[in-house]
């Protein structure tokens, strides 16, 4: 699991002054934050750096927030993407999410605000690590599993011993039930006799 430190946020704004403050604040709160002075900067880091969440502000001159968003759905889907401006209104809200901003804060915002949100992006990150890390298990799982029936018709007695083994191992983890355990094992085991 990522901890705050290793979780990076990017913050893009043309105002030194609110870039310079966002980026104190969630420092101050443990995370790693990379600051871009434009949206040219800010996709350029996207480029080169592994970013979980950009704080973008919409306006700015040359690359602005929309293309900031743009790029960074196109190229880095798992950062999440959000709008940060002074000119809110309720279609540039829902045009940010329509083209892939998970959330839209309109300036001047409550400090509390960008903590609030980078705390749940945050651990919506862990989740979706956690999703992906359990997926795997189960894919894992279900292989080791299939393999356990080959094993139960091959009839080997040396594959049993190492199968009961991995079957061990996956009640360990909680990946099976004792209760299963002790069926595919019994099953291994008349299997081979």
């Amino acid at each position: 699991m990522k901890t705050k430190f290793d979780f990076k946020i990017l913050i893009a704004d043309d105002d030194e002054i609110v870039r310079d403050a966002i980026s104190s604040l969630l420092k101050d709160e443990g995370y790693s934050v990379i600051s871009a002075k434009d949206g040219i900067d800010a996709i350029k880091i996207l480029r080169v750096e592994d970013i979980d969440l950009v704080i973008t502000d919409l306006r700015m001159p040359g690359v602005d927030g929309y293309e900031v968003l743009r790029y960074s759905v196109k190229n880095n889907p798992d950062t999440v993407v959000v709008i940060l401006t002074a000119y809110g209104t309720l279609d540039t809200a829902l045009n940010a999410i329509k083209d892939g901003a998970y959330d839209y804060l309109t300036k001047p915002f409550k400090i509390q605000e960008i903590i609030l949100l980078a705390e749940k992006i945050y651990r919506r990150a862990q989740l979706i690590q956690e999703n992906r890390e359990l997926k795997k298990s189960l894919r894992d799982a279900y292989r080791d599993i299939q393999l356990i029936k080959t094993v139960v018709r091959s009839n080997s007695p040396d594959l049993t011993a190492a199968w009961i083994e991995k079957i061990e191992n996956l009640k360990a983890s909680n990946i099976i039930t004792h209760q299963d355990a002790e069926i595919l094992k019994e099953r291994l085991i008349r299997g081979n006799e």
